[in-house]
């Protein structure tokens, strides 16, 4: 006979657990900062090597009946024998830190790898320093360099915390030697030293020449290679430079489009949007977090992206999300943030001096809030006066964060801390999308019904004037178009379909359309050089498509060898999804339409994309 009850281990663990509180059969009293724990001696040897050689050994603590525990705190103990005794691990996220070093003296393990997980997952700018002390201190290599790879990925803004500037020589060195900083020039480098320099002049002054030995002369500009010699206090030594030449991963991104519209790419086993570099040509798979619908995203001047809100359907069920992620340019993958205060679909997401507002797409479409990066943290802001629907778009200009739906615009302004309506635009529109260029908003009614074959006018917003004016020398026919800033120069892009009755197929002309600030007025490319992507049949497609426009590192984004790897994901018209990409500049919303079922081959975009101008167009 043979037989297993599966429920024995749990039964046992249960039964000591209830016994250790009632303090029955227990055999020894751990005694720490105060506080009495009664315990079993085989219980504690059993998890823990530090236990069973302390009462196997012959050591005075195996006979006695109280034992003092050190350099433990009584809230890491308390944790540490609930987990013995349990196997649940739970603790409150100020005492991780305290439960780390508990596990690491005690020996348990498992305790410890948890800690360590947690710090990894919750890296912020305001704290990654200070947990990189922490693990040198304890030793914890992986942990060190899960510290290190973050800071390299945020260096300019950790450079500028407090903490930064309490590290050691030894670790700054190892930070400044690494390849792949997230900074676009050396000069940040070099100041960042000198900051950490000049915080402590005296004792730190020393240092100067092993730190310089870290930086990359060549790249360094002579104003600081000019400074960094006139700190130098020993005549007689000459600073030496590092020897590399090889760019920092920083210093290699490229400015790219990321477009977006109803539907994910997917990309092998995950989800993404392309990602194109019109000075090459090639195009890239941007990750997107896996079957996460209706989201918004934004990107800093410093182009940081965030995303944020959306619908979930790994339940099967849409569910609304509070969601809010920051892009990690290594990984090509999106790291978790402090969750919104509310859940939110396809808001308005916008950045403007070092906070990133959600707005609307709540419930009662228009509740508004405020994440500080700084401190990984939401805080509420005034609501916006009038229910906004899901068609709003946010962008920033000056010192103001601007609204537009067909329910009216308004702007807030972050120094008096309040809305105010603003002009209503000459057309009301009823899917818009709006930029930002050169100090004035510019806005276009981007999708229309199949039907309706009427032309389209680009609306300009001067917020000195306080008036919508038509932007332009005339109007444009189109099924969806998509205004977008690449480089200092704003186009319109726009897809028009119609039957040819010869061919008995859907034939789509594709326009590129350059503005000319000087006289506000549209000019028609001919020659579109690589304005247009190799996604022409995608292009074409009645959905409507975003463009966000930011720095990226070819080398990290995903790269199909064959445009068709991308295969479009078709999204259900009960997951009603839309997707919302903004900038620095402007933030537009994609509606929902009928999908294409696929994408074109490679071969075919290149053909498409040859015929639309010559490589040597000026973009």
């Amino acid at each position: 006979m043979y037989a297993t009850n599966k429920s024995h281990c749990n039964d046992v663990l249960h039964m000591l657990n209830e016994l250790r509180e009632r303090a029955e059969l227990t055999d020894v009293v751990l005694e720490v900062e105060g506080r009495s724990f009664p315990c079993h001696r085989a219980v504690l040897a059993s998890c823990s090597p530090y236990f069973r050689g302390m009462f196997t050994s012959g050591y005075a603590e195996s006979k006695q009946e109280r034992v003092s525990i050190q350099d433990v705190s009584e809230v890491a103990m308390a944790t540490i024998l609930d987990y013995a005794y349990t196997g649940h691990l739970q603790t409150e996220p100020d005492q991780v830190q305290a439960m780390m070093s508990a596990a690491r003296l005690l020996q348990v393990d498992f305790v410890g790898r948890q800690a360590a997980e947690y710090m990894k997952d919750h890296l912020d700018v305001s704290n990654c320093a200070d947990v990189l002390m922490y693990a040198d201190m304890l030793g914890d290599l992986d942990l060190v360099e899960s510290c290190g790879r973050y800071i390299a990925s945020r260096f300019n803004q950790v450079a500028l915390q407090p903490s930064f500037l309490q590290l050691p020589l030894s670790l700054l060195q190892s930070l400044l030697n690494r390849e792949d900083l997230m900074t676009s020039s050396e000069d940040n480098i070099v100041q960042a030293a000198l900051r950490w320099v000049d915080f402590n002049q005296e004792e730190r002054l020393q240092h100067l020449p092993a730190l310089c030995r870290c930086f990359r002369d060549s790249a360094i500009s002579s104003e600081l290679l000019a400074e960094l010699e006139s700190k130098c206090t020993s005549t007689d030594d000459k600073l030496v430079y590092s020897k590399s030449t090889n760019q920092r991963l920083g210093q290699v991104q490229i400015e790219m489009q990321i477009f977006l519209r109803e539907g994910l790419l997917k990309h092998h086993s995950q989800y993404a949007a392309p990602c194109y570099d019109p000075s090459t040509g090639e195009l890239y798979a941007l990750h997107i977090p896996d079957k996460l619908n209706n989201f918004s995203v934004t990107a800093t001047p410093n182009d940081e992206l965030y995303l944020a809100g959306g619908i979930s359907n790994k339940t099967g069920q849409p569910i609304k999300q509070k969601e809010f992620y920051q892009y990690n340019y290594q990984l090509n993958t999106w790291e978790p943030r402090c969750d919104m205060e509310l859940p939110r679909v396809s808001c308005g997401l916008v950045y403007l001096k070092g906070y990133i507002y959600a707005i609307g797409g709540d419930n009662s479409e228009r509740r508004v809030e405020r994440y500080d990066p700084s401190c990984d943290e939401w805080t509420w802001i005034p609501a916006i006066p009038k229910p906004m629907s899901s068609e709003l778009c946010a962008v920033t200009l000056n010192d103001s964060i601007y609204v537009i739906s067909k329910e009216g615009c308004y702007c807030f302004g972050t120094t008096e801390n309040r809305w105010s309506k603003m002009a209503d635009m000459q057309k009301p529109q009823t899917c818009p999308q709006v930029i930002t260029y050169q100090g004035s908003i510019y806005c276009l009614d981007c999708e229309k019904d199949w039907r309706d074959s009427s032309s389209t006018c680009v609306e300009k917003y001067n917020p000195t004037e306080g008036e919508w004016k038509w932007s332009g020398n005339g109007s444009f026919t189109f099924d969806t178009a998509t205004l977008m800033v690449y480089g200092d120069t704003l186009y319109l892009l726009t897809v028009l379909k119609r039957w040819n009755l010869l061919e008995r197929d859907m034939q789509s002309t594709i326009c590129i359309f350059q503005y000319q600030p000087e006289i506000d007025s549209w000019l028609d490319l001919k020659d579109k050089g690589r304005l247009v992507p190799p996604m022409v049949e995608w292009l074409e497609s009645s959905s409507r498509t975003d463009c966000l426009t930011a720095r990226m590192i070819p080398m990290c984004l995903g790269n199909p060898c064959r445009f068709e790897d991308l295969e479009l994901h078709s999204i259900s018209d009960e997951e009603e999804s839309h997707y919302t990409f903004s900038d620095p500049h402007g933030s537009g919303f994609l509606d929902n339409s009928d999908e294409e079922d696929g994408l074109p081959d490679q071969e075919d975009s290149d053909e498409d994309y040859r015929e639309s101008g010559s490589d040597n167009g000026d973009i």
